[in-house]
């Protein structure tokens, strides 16, 4: 029987991050942060390098479901019936998964197909460096393995959880030897050094004969729903867990593929967008009408209104329609504090 391959989108967070443009009923999957495209869809379009739309699914919650197929739909036009798997709830990305995985055996995919689930919004700019991990990443699920893809580090970051490279295998892939959690600074220094750990992107792909094996070593009540098929019956019971908690750090047959030079970001905050696209010669990205004399090292975004500056360096200054940030080059992910107090204070027609 010919395998089939599958694309899961994880498509129902919420964040602000990326605040003032990233809001509470605007998450980032939905934005336009480079090229033509949001993030979501170029998500999407990464993966129909690799599988039909016929066999592509976005996993999201109802809040969010209508404007997530409304993105594709201009893109790609008319989907595929069912093309939207709903949560319930918010219950974490293992039991989303484990819900889309039912969904699709239910409706006649087989325990031999492959899946690929990746999150809605992050971003490559190198699609044919993923593309090509992305089909070395389908040999080692099909050799029996979980594959991740390992993101190689461009810097010491405390963000990521890490992967540790072992034996490297005929396919290209490597044996994931252990995960680790987010580590302090120190301990991201030695790993970026040794050279032998790689970022844990989130993207995964296996098959669900080798994801039964290792969810019935990870945790038998979870394995017992889910191979009963009532993962969604039970679903606002189970625990709130993310896929990596739950399996991967558990599980045995474990690979990894290296993703080198591809771009990749977790579009974490302004300063990881700015590492990504295009610089002029004194490091500057400008996205609208920005002139910009004698400054270095900046990240303006103003597509609406005329922004000067002068001799000024090292600065984010986001201007969206209904607040403007400006913070400094790397202090952008303290835009979380900036949030809690405008949520403190009542400010939530800036939310």
């Amino acid at each position: 029987m010919e395998k089939n391959i599958y694309g899961l989108i994880l498509c129902g967070g919420s964040g602000t991050r990326l605040w003032p443009l990233s809001r509470e009923n605007l998450p980032k999957q939905f934005l336009n942060l480079y090229g033509d495209k949001t993030l979501l869809q170029h998500t999407a379009t990464r993966l129909l390098n690799l599988i039909p739309l016929m066999n592509l699914k976005i996993i999201t919650g109802s809040r969010w479901s209508l404007m997530a197929q409304d993105q594709l739909k201009n893109i790609f036009g008319e989907l595929p019936e069912n093309f939207a798997i709903e949560e319930p709830c918010a219950r974490g990305t293992c039991p989303a998964i484990l819900l889309a995985v039912e969904k699709l055996l239910k409706s006649g995919a087989t325990d031999e197909d492959i899946f690929i689930i990746t999150p809605s919004d992050g971003a490559i700019t190198n699609n044919k460096v993923f593309t090509e991990a992305l089909k070395i990443a389908v040999e080692s699920a099909q050799a029996g393995n979980i594959t991740i893809l390992g993101i190689e580090p461009t810097k010491p970051d405390t963000g990521f959880g890490y992967v540790k490279g072992g034996k490297k295998f005929p396919g290209g892939w490597y044996e994931a030897e252990k995960f680790v959690e987010k580590p302090n600074i120190e301990t991201a220094k030695k790993y970026f050094k040794s050279r032998q750990y790689f970022w844990n992107g989130g993207i995964f792909i296996f098959t669900p004969r080798d994801l039964k094996r290792e969810l019935k070593k990870a945790d038998e009540n979870l394995y017992k729903i889910f191979m009963a098929g009532e993962i969604e019956k039970n679903f606002k019971d189970l625990k709130n867990i993310s896929f990596d908690n739950a399996i991967m750090e558990r599980a045995e047959n474990v690979a990894f593929v290296p993703l080198i030079n591809s771009g990749w970001s977790d579009v974490g905050s302004w300063d990881a967008l700015h590492e990504i696209l295009d610089h002029d010669e004194n490091e500057n990205t400008l996205t609208g009408e920005i002139i910009n004399l004698n400054g270095h090292n900046n990240f303006i975004y103003s597509p609406e209104k005329l922004i000067v500056l002068n001799n000024i360096n090292d600065l984010v200054v986001i201007n969206s329609p209904g607040a403007i940030f400006i913070t400094r080059r790397g202090d952008s992910q303290e835009v979380r504090n900036v949030v809690k107090y405008l949520k403190e204070n009542n400010f939530n027609q800036a939310l």
